[in-house]
This record gives C-alpha cells, structure tokens and sequence, in this order.
C-alpha cells in the first residue's frame, strides 16, 4: 500500500463535494484508488478488525464515495469500488511566499502577458496558503481539456504527437518545449509557474493532466504524466516523465 494517508481530503460526488478527516476511512478510498476489494481484502490490508472497516464502508456508500457489486464467481461476496474523484486535500495554511507573488502581479500590471500570469500564479499558490491544495483536481481539469484540444490533433504516433504538442504550447504562449525523448518533456518559460518563488514542491499539475488526456485522446493510449522538475522546485524548467499504463 502507499504511504499513510493522514490529511484531511475533499472528493467529488454526484450530491457535491464531501470531506473526509477520517484516517482510516481515507486508508480504505487510497487502497480501492489501486483497484476494487472486498471487505476482507481491505481489513487485511489495514490490519483492522472486519466489524471496523464494515462500518467504515457503510458509512462510505452513504456517502456516495464507494459502491457494490457482487462477486461473479461467488454470489455471496461484496466487491467494493471507488465511486469519485479526489478534489484535494486540507493541510496547515501558509502565506511565506504569497506576499512575493502579490509584489509579482504589481510589478506586471501593464503587461498582459505577465500580468495575466502572475494572477494565475496567485489563485493558483493563494489556494495552498489558505491550506487547500487543489492539483488533483487541476489534473482533472487539465485531461479534460487535454481530451478536447486533442480533437484538433491527427498524429498516428507518439513522435508526431510530441511535434504537435511543441506547436500547442509555443503557439498558446504555455511554454517552449523541449522533446528529450519519447517519454521525456522539457517546458522553458513555462507558464503554470515560471518567475515563481522556490516553494519545494511541483505545480504543474494542470499540464500533467493536459498532457495526459491529449495522449489519451489523440493515440487512444493510456499514460500517466509526471513532473520531476519545476520552477516550484528551485529548478531551471519544468521536466514531465510519460510513462505507459499497464
């Protein structure tokens, strides 16, 4: 299993959001992410009596976050599957860098280009100063709108895409990017978080996500993206990793 999930975590659902402070019940949500389970699957891997993650998961389809069918082969199991999306999590607020992105979007008034920028720096760091981070659910936006600008794109390989996806972003002043490879990315002037202060985390998840549904859509091939490097992390660009879903 992942590492243990401890904060506080927002999902989608068909009635509107829900929160989630509950550590086990987030342990359950982090084990059904990796593939759907029966309760005795779950209470194995949580170590936790089955009267204990019965009414953990109760309280979970009540909720409208899990949902059952049951097992083809035994009529007499319940198998338990993730009925959202994660939106994004709750943490301690903090506002070290937020003052230096308000000087940014003063000294950039004028400038369309910087000014439009550097608001979007400041949503974008304001939300996590006020203790919501919101990447996972930026990542879905970005497949979204990856998925709908991909309708545009007749590529038939993943070279061809990577061309097309340089055109996109340099052509929608995202960034200029730099093909490594065939699995490998590299954003200068990269939009999402250029001119941003060295906060020690990546904040491109936006771009993850886009780059995600493009390929999604254009090549019907499943992949996930991952930056490694960003001007969030001290570094020079913003380095994204394509990696093929098994």
């Amino acid at each position: 299993m992942n590492e243990p999930v401890t904060e506080t975590r927002i999902f989608s659902t068909r009635k509107g959001a829900v929160v989630i402070e509950s550590e086990t019940k987030n342990k359950i949500i982090q084990l059904l992410m990796e593939g759907d389970k029966t309760s005795r699957e779950i209470s194995d891997a949580l170590d936790k009596a089955k009267s204990t993650i019965s009414v953990h998961l109760s309280d979970l389809e009540e909720l409208d976050l899990v949902e059952t069918k049951v097992d083809k082969e035994d009529k007499r199991l319940k198998i338990f599957s993730l009925n959202t999306k994660l939106l994004g999590t709750s943490d301690i607020p903090t506002d070290e860098h937020y003052l230096g992105i308000l000087e940014n979007l003063k000294n950039s008034s004028g400038d369309d280009y910087n000014f439009l920028k550097s608001l979007f720096h400041l949503i974008r760091y304001g939300l996590s100063s006020f203790g919501l981070d919101v990447h996972p659910a930026l990542r879905e936006i970005g497949r979204d709108a990856g998925r709908k600008l991909a309708e545009n794109l007749e590529v038939g390989s993943i070279d061809e895409l990577l061309k097309e996806l340089k055109k996109l972003w340099f052509e929608n002043q995202l960034g200029d990017i730099e093909i490594i490879d065939s699995s490998t990315l590299v954003v200068h002037d990269c939009f999402d978080c250029c001119d941003m202060p060295d906060v020690g985390t990546t904040f491109c998840s936006l771009d993850e996500g886009m780059i995600e549904g493009i390929v999604d859509e254009a090549l019907d091939l499943s992949v996930s993206v991952r930056e490694v490097e960003c001007f969030g992390k001290g570094d020079k660009g913003c380095k994204f990793v394509i990696t093929k879903n098994q």
